[in-house]
């Protein structure tokens, strides 16, 4: 999983990024990057990331976030590829969501101004980057990259829990005022 706090769109030319949404099923196809890892036992990769382009307009805060796929640098050993491993990796997709949802709620508790919230948005950004990297972690352990069915559906509920739980913070984009 790969990502940083994107302030231009310098780098987009070379990527394929399709955004998260909530009837995105991921196809094979999503994966067209070069296979990165030696290891014959790892069947696929995804690629996701988080969006995070903030802004100030007069006295207002804007910042637009979205959770994402590049499909330039996702892989896969097609062959070795299942239904319920490509489940896994949406899985993967879906915990980018909440935690871009999440940075929108931490985003919007930041008690901030004009001249410290660039600083503020990325520290904040980069807590929740690390928070998701370990969650990946600990949804890969404990479904060992799907193979145990009965942790896999626990994740799946899991997810579709803290979706509805961050519900409120889906829109891509938040407003709020801000002071000099």
């Amino acid at each position: 999983m790969i990502t940083g706090l994107l302030l231009s769109n310098s780098s987009w030319a070379q990527r394929d990024l399709v955004e998260w949404n909530d009837t995105l099923q991921l196809s094979i196809d999503d994966y067209k990057g070069p296979i990165t890892s030696p290891d014959l036992n790892l069947h696929i990769s995804t690629s996701c990331g988080i969006y995070c382009i903030p802004q100030i307009t007069g006295d207002t805060a804007s910042i637009t976030i979205i959770a994402y796929i590049d499909r330039n640098k996702s892989w896969a050993r097609k062959k070795q590829v299942t239904p319920l491993l490509l489940q896994h990796e949406k899985g993967h997709l879906d915990l980018t969501e909440i935690f871009a949802r999440k940075l929108k709620k931490r985003i919007l508790a930041l008690k901030t101004n004009k001249r410290t919230f660039i600083k503020d948005v990325q520290q904040v950004y980069d807590k929740t980057w690390e928070d998701l990297q370990k969650q990946h972690q600990a949804y890969d352990k404990a479904t060992e990259f799907s193979n145990i069915e009965f942790a896999q559906r626990t994740w799946q509920n899991f997810i579709k829990e803290n979706l509805v739980l961050y519900h409120f913070y889906a829109s891509q984009t938040i407003r709020f005022p801000i002071k000099d």
